[in-house]
């Protein structure tokens, strides 16, 4: 995947569940290196294989405005499925470790060839479809606030499979 189809396939403002909305836009540094970097840190590996990554941020709207409640959502792309398995094998492992005892197991079932989700402090839904890698974390949703998990992550497993096909996923 091109940075342009990471680019189509991140939800956009139109395509936003009712009280969510994305607040800065799609991000995806042009530099090469810190792309690198950001798959790194996603990962912790040493990300071989590595296309692209991109990410947006959708905000809980309260009141007609962004709240700081937040939902992040990442696609990173390889070239090939072996090396997104990788990637999602250090992914889920370091995101775990930092969860440590508080992780508990959350159920998404999404159409992803392979998901690892938990609750805890906060919320991770790490996904693999094909040779892309997704993740949802949670910034800072409260227990009374809604916990879409499932929802969002069938919502951009969708559109990342249209962008695959070739279509656009917002028409």
């Amino acid at each position: 995947m091109t940075e342009d189809m990471i680019r189509t396939a991140l939800i956009s403002k139109s395509a936003a569940p009712q009280g969510w909305r994305p607040v800065g836009g799609v991000q995806i540094d042009k530099d090469g290196a810190d792309n690198m970097r950001e798959c790194e840190e996603q990962t912790k590996t040493n990300c071989g294989g590595f296309v692209s990554v991109g990410s947006i941020r959708l905000f809980l709207e309260e009141g007609g405005t962004a709240s700081e409640s937040s939902i992040r959502f990442t696609i990173v792309s390889f070239r090939s499925v072996d090396d997104a398995k990788a990637g999602l094998k250090g992914m889920t492992a370091e995101a775990r470790r930092k969860a440590g005892s508080e992780a508990k197991p959350l159920k998404i079932s999404a159409g992803a060839d392979e998901t690892d989700a938990f609750t805890g402090p906060h919320t991770e839904v790490m996904m693999r479809v094909k040779n892309a890698l997704i993740r949802l974390e949670s910034g800072n949703l409260k227990e009374n606030q809604p916990q879409p998990y499932g929802d969002f992550a069938k919502l951009q497993i969708d559109r990342l499979n249209k962008t695959i096909e070739g279509k656009n996923p917002d028409a």
